[in-house]
């Protein structure tokens, strides 16, 4: 081995390396599960978020609708004679 060439040198430090590790044979499948379970509860959190928002508004907007309308006018004990012209 040459002093004078570290690509080599960091090569074979990697491989021995890389030789002296034991993969999980199920790894691939717990990191994807794991991936997979936070992306639906990511999903679930937004869906619910979006929904409490729009029932939030529907709620606030009818309120608005309803605190701001003009109530009815009583009914008038007079009588009221409509006039249709020809």
């Amino acid at each position: 081995m040459s002093v004078d060439d570290p690509e080599n040198l960091l090569r074979d430090t990697l491989d021995s390396l890389a030789s002296t590790t034991n993969p999980s044979p199920d790894a691939y499948v717990r990191a994807r599960a794991e991936w997979q379970r936070r992306d639906r509860r990511r999903r679930l959190v937004m869906l619910a978020l979006a929904v409490l928002i729009v029932v939030v508004a529907d709620i606030v907007g009818l309120w608005a609708l309803h605190s701001f309308a003009e109530p009815d006018a009583p009914p008038r004990k007079d009588r009221i004679d409509v006039v249709v012209q020809p």
